[in-house]
């Protein structure tokens, strides 16, 4: 593969793993998770894993349930070879129930990672990896200890 073809893809492949906090996610719209995903996709969260695409609809709907009004901000992507990492910055309201949280009304200001790995032009796997203690801190369910 030359280096014009190889870059090509890379930025192919950034512009999908983009889709998924740009697109999905700031436009509320799940149907798009056909497209992007393969069938049989994992995605790979500090909660668990959700394997196939329905697992990872009813995980999203989840999180757009607990915070309707959340944004996410790429600030930066990278790739090599079929991999893309993505650092977001998500921005939002606890409005609903989290991981058995009721809903606080704060808001929110976390940073996450995502690495995405493409085979096929489709998302295969994706390993999330946010900043659930600040979020919890936010929420107001964790306190650091004071000094």
């Amino acid at each position: 593969m030359t280096n014009a073809s190889t870059t090509a893809r890379q930025e192919r492949n950034k512009k999908l793993a983009r889709r998924i906090p740009e697109d999905v996610f700031a436009e509320g719209n799940l149907d798009l998770l056909d497209e992007l995903y393969a069938e049989d996709a994992v995605e790979h969260t500090p909660f668990g894993e959700q394997r196939g695409r329905a697992a990872i609809r009813e995980s999203f709907e989840g999180f757009l349930a607990a915070f309707p009004d959340i944004t996410q901000t790429v600030e930066d992507v990278v790739a090599e070879g079929d991999t893309v990492a993505v650092r977001i910055t998500s921005r939002g309201t606890h409005e609903g129930e989290f991981v058995g949280i009721e809903a606080t009304g704060k808001e929110i200001e976390v940073q996450q990672t995502a690495f995405v790995r493409i085979e096929d032009g489709k998302i295969a796997e994706r390993w999330l990896l946010p900043d659930n203690l600040g979020l919890l801190r936010q929420i107001g369910v964790v306190e650091f200890p004071v000094e």
